[in-house]
């Protein structure tokens, strides 16, 4: 193997691991962001009150 050929291998090694980075970057700010501008209602929960006339 030559000196070249080790290069562009490493080349192709770092290219991949920075599309992966990119990917997973992209990922979490896209959930980040949603989950900032659209926050989700509070859940409504049903009482364990009755409401009946005594």
């Amino acid at each position: 193997m030559t000196p070249d050929d080790w290069d562009f291998g490493q080349g192709l090694k770092l290219a991949g691991v920075a599309v992966v980075c990119a990917i997973l970057t992209a990922t979490l700010v896209i959930a980040i962001g949603e989950a900032a501008l659209n926050p989700r209602p509070p859940s409504v929960q049903a009482s364990s009150s009755t409401s009946g006339s005594q």
